[in-house]
């Protein structure tokens, strides 16, 4: 589904139990691509959802974190403002999963930019909302490089 398209930021429930469930998240602005798999729950992901409604409309900058930083795995993910004329910046920081002791050496980490638009947010926010409720499935947040009269 991501192979023929530019910047994305996708979020898959891969396993689930009755208290929390695993993501696995991808992302790439062409140039760069990261993917970990992290544990959230989905009370939190619909507060982040609900954050995100009418997004930049009642906040200027929106944040969220899953997993732990120099952990086993970690994603942050900041929503901000670029300009006034509908540009966003989506920075994410990801880390991948590390199965033995956690040396730093060995963690791989990427940190990239997407520029996307207020309606692929809000497609993006009912995704990620349906996802949160039915805890499977797949929401996509697709990068403003992505529109066809490109």
């Amino acid at each position: 589904m991501t192979e023929n398209i530019n910047s994305f930021l996708k979020f898959e429930i891969i396993w689930k139990d009755d208290d929390m469930f695993e993501v696995k998240i991808n992302a790439s602005n062409v140039k760069f691509y990261g993917e970990t798999e992290v544990y959230d729950t989905s009370d939190s992901l619909s507060q982040f959802a609900n954050k995100l409604i009418d997004f930049p409309k009642n906040e200027k900058i929106i944040f969220y974190e899953l997993g732990s930083q120099n952990s086993f795995s970690y994603c942050s993910i900041r929503f901000y403002c670029i300009d006034n004329f509908g540009k966003i910046g989506v920075e994410l920081n990801i880390e991948e999963n590390v199965s033995t002791e956690y040396r730093t050496e060995e963690k791989s980490k990427v940190k990239l930019e997407i520029i996307v638009e207020p309606s692929a947010i809000d497609r993006f926010q009912k995704s990620l909302l349906n996802l949160a409720t039915k805890q499977h499935g797949i929401a996509i947040l697709y990068g403003k490089d992505n529109r066809p009269d490109i």
